[in-house]
């Protein structure tokens, strides 16, 4: 899904290489950064995979908004939660991957106190609206397909206005104890060669940060997908069963009487009903699995830098580390590719904004 940099960033160790220096003497490093390590040719390589990636990134999820958007078929809770998704992939390909490019080709950080401060603010938040939103996507199919009656009340235009608003103010809330060292600090860390969240006193947030970015997900989707697919299987079932039924009853006994005629004709609205409910599944499940692969391509970005950060293998293993830092990068430019290979629906919304007469169709109801 997107990008989750505040989680498992680059930077994302819980300890700096001198808490107690002056951080506004940022460019005096130098080879103390752990990037003076590491083979030149890999460190350019890295920054020409995010000058493309930052490229790419703004390119693709800023069509992405502007065909979802503009889609009257697809003007719906889940779209504009995806919609959203973009939107903190944008800044994230703007902002924070040309800064890193920058780094990365200078190996150290030269450009002051105020962008070191606003680097970590903008990565951090960006990250938090994406596990937010991912969470808050689960949350929109599984009252869609186990509570339908309740979807409509609930995913009102003015409730999922609502509901993105409070995404943006709790992501930015998070990164107030850093930004005004309550808990942590923004700064420069040598021994990773970028701004990130340090220690303030001994104590970070970024541990904590790391266990709920991906355990409350993990676990959200795993119990909403569990009782959506067990909810689409009944249904399934509910469908043969009434499939067999329907074909059991005798032509003599159905059609020999008003009360014949009256239960087979209900019987066969019954079974209507029911296939309508397995088709309406099979829709959703084809958007369930667009999601999932969008949840499992975060988990594979992210595995390369989790594993360097949590046994702090940057020096033994650079090539891992860069790696790491290409995952993040990537997860931010790979969900419009996901959106149009998986989904027809998606498809055509990005055709029809190049090609506005392109297979117009009534507004879906679906989602």
């Amino acid at each position: 899904m997107t990008t989750l940099a505040w989680v498992m960033s680059p930077s994302g160790n819980n300890t700096t290489a001198d808490e107690g220096q002056d951080d506004a003497q940022f460019s005096t490093h130098g080879n103390d950064t752990v990037f003076f390590q590491y083979p030149p040719q890999l460190m350019d390589f890295a920054a020409l995979c995010f000058i493309v990636f930052a490229v790419v990134g703004v390119f693709g999820n800023f069509v992405s908004i502007l065909a979802l958007s503009k889609s009257e078929k697809l003007r719906n809770a889940t779209t504009a939660f995806i919609v959203n998704l973009c939107v903190a992939d944008l800044l994230f390909s703007g902002f924070s991957m040309p800064l890193s490019a920058l780094t990365f080709l200078e190996r150290d950080w030269n450009y002051g106190e105020v962008l070191c401060t606003l680097f970590p603010l903008v990565r951090y938040s960006n990250g938090a609206v994406s596990i937010f939103t991912v969470i808050a996507i689960t949350i929109n199919r599984y009252v869609l397909i186990v509570h339908p009656t309740l979807y409509r009340e609930m995913y009102k235009v003015k409730n999922i206005a609502i509901m993105i608003g409070l995404i943006w103010i709790s992501a930015l809330g998070l990164l107030m104890f850093p930004l005004f060292e309550v808990w942590g600090r923004l700064g420069y860390d040598p021994k990773v060669g970028t701004c990130t969240i340090l220690k303030l006193n001994g104590q970070s947030p970024k541990m904590t940060i790391y266990v709920a970015a991906f355990g409350i997900p993990s676990l959200v989707f795993l119990v909403c997908y569990s009782r959506i697919f067990w909810v689409v299987h009944k249904t399934a079932m509910r469908v043969k069963k009434d499939s067999i039924d329907y074909t059991r009853i005798p032509s003599s006994v159905t059609f020999s009487s008003k009360k014949g005629v009256f239960w087979k004709n209900y019987r066969h609205s019954e079974m209507e009903n029911a296939k309508t409910s397995l088709k309406r599944s099979k829709q959703e499940l084809k958007v369930l699995k667009m999601l999932m692969i969008i949840f499992i391509t975060f988990i594979l970005c992210y595995f390369p830098v989790s594993f360097v950060k949590i046994f702090k293998k940057e020096d033994d293993w650079p090539i891992l580390n860069i790696l790491g830092y290409l995952g993040v990068y990537f997860s931010n430019i790979i969900n419009p590719v996901i959106y149009i290979v998986m989904s027809n629906e998606y498809r055509k919304a990005y055709v029809q904004l190049f090609c506005p007469n392109f297979n117009r169709s009534p507004k879906s109801s679906i989602m």
